[in-house]
C-alpha cells in the first residue's frame, strides 16, 4: 500500500510526476533481469520434463584449458514468477498515478492539500482532496 500526502495541488502533481518516472525506470531495469531469467527459468522447465528434480548442483566441465563448474539452482522460475507480480504492481501504480495526474490538472484551486492511497494488493485507489 502506498499512501502519499502532499501540502498542495502543485506538489502533489509534481512529486507523483517523479515517482512515475523512477518506477518506469525500475521497471525497466526489472525487465534486463527478467530477461536474463527467463533463460535459466526455461533451463529449469527443461530439466524438470526431463526428469531431474532440479535442487542446487555443481556440474564440473573437464576443459582444456580450464576447468568450467556450472551452477544449476531452481530458483529462477519461483524469482522470474515473483518479479512477475511486481511488475504488475508497478504497471498499477503508474497507471493509477497517470489517472490522478489527469484529475489533479483539473482542478482550480490549487492550496488545497492531497492524500492518495494506492493499494495495489488489492487495486484500490483512493484520492482526497482537503481544503
Amino acid at each position: 500500500m502506498l499512501v502519499l500526502l502532499f501540502n498542495t495541488i502543485e506538489d502533489a502533481i509534481s512529486k507523483l510526476n517523479i515517482i512515475k518516472e523512477q518506477l518506469l525506470n525500475l521497471r525497466e531495469r526489472y525487465g534486463a533481469i527478467k530477461e536474463k531469467l527467463k533463460i535459466n527459468a526455461e533451463i529449469e522447465d527443461k530439466l524438470t520434463k526431463l526428469g531431474f528434480q532440479p535442487s542446487h548442483q555443481v556440474i564440473t566441465v573437464h576443459a582444456i584449458p580450464h576447468t568450467m563448474n556450472i551452477h544449476i539452482a531452481p530458483h529462477s522460475t519461483w524469482l522470474l514468477s515473483k518479479l512477475n507480480v511486481i511488475d504488475d504492481n508497478i504497471n498499477y501504480v503508474v497507471n493509477e498515478i497517470e489517472k490522478i495526474n489527469k484529475y489533479l490538472n483539473g482542478i482550480k484551486g490549487r492550496d488545497a492539500s492531497v492524500m492518495v492511497l494506492i493499494d495495489y494488493a488489492n487495486k484500490k485507489t483512493r484520492l482526497v482532496i482537503m481544503p
